[in-house]
């Protein structure tokens, strides 16, 4: 009988044990789950937000590139803007005396226009002298204003306004240079500059007024003569009329005034 209990006491503590094992083991399975499952919540949280940081970034950076090309844009539209509208300003006044000085001097080459300075009648040919000396005068004058004003380097730069200052360049060029028909008609920078400082009224309010002709003939004697008296001299040479400086000038203020004009059609 005591055998029977011990050995029925034993297989009873044996189950516990076996149940308690069981359940042990079941619990740990059970939290090995949850934290497995913990983990793999962790790591996609992260993975999320990683991803969503990283759009997040190239978004950021899409839109600074977007914003840099926009202001830069806007920054040469204005650059255009402003050197277009300061050769607008100019626009008229450059075309009035480039075309008075283009005809004049087509007048010379092709249509005899210097028997009029060669004529004997005094007076005629004093006009027609100081009349063509006036014209060089304004014309420098007006061109000397516009780059005295104007930020040059834009001017130089922009498309809308290249096109014009090259050919007022090559203009300058023209008369200053040595390397065409020697020094005849030939009129350095610096001496334009001159003739276009005394070409402006001593008051003036208009930054574009240029003394009239009336003027021009009496200030002449006084101030004009001596920057100007080789160009007498030159348009009184015989044969003058042949010149390959005036060809050249005759040339490119014609595309000059073609180019405003064209630039004219296009503003309207």
């Amino acid at each position: 009988m005591t055998s029977f209990f011990s050995s029925t006491l034993s297989d009873t503590v044996s189950a516990s044990l076996l149940v308690s094992t069981e359940a042990d083991h079941a619990h740990h399975v059970t939290m090995d789950t949850e934290v497995v499952v913990a983990l793999i919540a962790a790591a996609a949280g992260l993975f999320t937000s990683g991803w969503t940081l990283h759009r997040q970034d190239a978004s950021n950076r899409k839109l600074a590139l977007l914003q840099n090309k926009f202001t830069q844009e806007a920054a040469t539209q204005q650059r255009q803007f402003a050197a277009k509208e300061h050769l607008e300003k100019y626009r008229e006044p450059l075309l009035a005396t480039a075309g008075d000085l283009f005809h004049r001097i087509r007048n010379i080459r092709e249509h005899g226009f210097l028997v009029y300075l060669r004529s004997n009648n005094e007076q005629r040919s004093r006009i027609a002298l100081l009349g063509t000396l006036y014209r060089f005068g304004k014309y420098w004058a007006v061109v000397d204003e516009l780059y005295r004003t104007v930020n040059i380097l834009r001017f130089q730069t922009e498309e809308e306004t290249r096109s014009v200052d090259l050919l007022l360049s090559e203009i300058g060029s023209t008369f200053a240079s040595d390397q065409i028909d020697r020094d005849r008609l030939m009129v350095w920078r610096e001496e334009q500059r001159a003739i276009a400082e005394m070409m402006r009224p001593d008051e003036r309010a208009d930054a574009l007024a240029v003394i009239g002709f009336s003027s021009f003939v009496d200030k002449y004697p006084t101030r004009l003569e001596s920057w100007l008296s080789a160009l007498e001299r030159d348009l009184r040479t015989e044969g003058i009329e042949g010149s390959k400086r005036l060809e050249k000038l005759q040339n490119l203020l014609g595309q000059l005034v073609e180019q405003l004009e064209a630039g004219r059609a296009y503003a309207a």
